[in-house]
């Protein structure tokens, strides 16, 4: 799949970020595709995402009825004991969103920067040493991704969604990959896309700390551009933390806007 390059988001040589935005909002924010173990949900004026976890996308409500929404979502979910995930960018309305979202018991995790990457761009070289990079192509492939995340991130996540990752192994919207060094997993990262979107999503990259700082982390980007655009992808977007995203400029990526992730824990009752 090829799309046309959408002209209006370059100004001379350089990226038109807020047209670029305007696409991505409305590309993948206000359209996310359903995958295996993920149901796209639209109700109230919301787009969320149901399955291994619960995540509101987009929404398009107004000022006066923002409280109400919110805090129907924060008591269905919590009657029902499942976390839900709300993702606020800066230049999302309305601007009271925040703090209806405190008020209802979400809690904001630290800010992060939605960032993008025009793929016509070359990034500058990287190597990583002793080491390669595999795309997960069978289950053995897939346990080695699932030991890297749980080493990087410190947690069991990737462990919960091992088989909805399976379900993917022979499609081409979720990629999987892995770095080895010296045979052992060390880094994972995931490449999402979907027929008709401009933009390939980067979720996930992250490195086990005794292996940090080697270049794993750059050659799971490079690896994840080269599969990019193999599918004909235009753009790259990822949801940066401020750890990686210094890295991720050196590499060419642009800052777009800043994002808050909010959460609600459903055993948590709001002040």
């Amino acid at each position: 799949m090829h799309l046309a390059k959408p002209m209006i988001l370059r100004q001379g040589q350089a990226m038109d970020v807020q047209a670029l935005l305007s696409l991505y909002d409305a590309n993948v924010r206000a359209n996310p595709a359903p995958r295996p173990g993920r149901t796209v949900v639209r109700e109230d004026g919301v787009v969320w995402l149901a399955g291994a976890f619960n995540f509101v996308n987009w929404w398009d409500f107004s000022a006066s009825d923002a409280e109400t929404v919110v805090a129907r979502y924060a008591a269905s979910f919590r009657s029902k004991g499942e976390a839900l995930i709300w993702r606020v960018h800066d230049h999302d309305q309305p601007s009271v969103l925040p703090d209806l979202l405190a008020a209802a018991g979400f809690r904001a995790n630290p800010p992060g920067t939605l960032m993008f990457l025009d793929l016509e761009r070359q990034l500058p070289p990287s190597t990583l040493p002793g080491a390669e990079v595999r795309r997960v192509a069978d289950l053995a492939g897939l346990d080695d991704f699932v030991a890297a995340a749980n080493k990087a991130f410190g947690d069991t996540q990737a462990s919960d969604r091992r088989d909805a990752y399976a379900a993917h192994l022979d499609r081409h919207d979720v990629a999987l990959f892995v770095a080895y060094v010296a045979g052992e997993p060390v880094a994972s990262a995931r490449l999402e896309t979907a027929p008709g979107q401009a933009f390939g999503q980067l979720y996930g990259g992250g490195v086990a700390p005794s292996h940090r700082g080697v270049g794993a982390y750059r050659a799971l980007v490079a690896a994840r551009v080269s599969a990019a655009r193999a599918q004909g992808l235009r753009f790259l977007s990822t949801e940066a933390r401020e750890t990686s995203r210094p890295i991720l400029q050196h590499l060419g990526f642009i800052p777009a806007v800043g994002e808050t992730t909010w959460v609600l824990s459903p055993e948590f009752d709001p002040p």
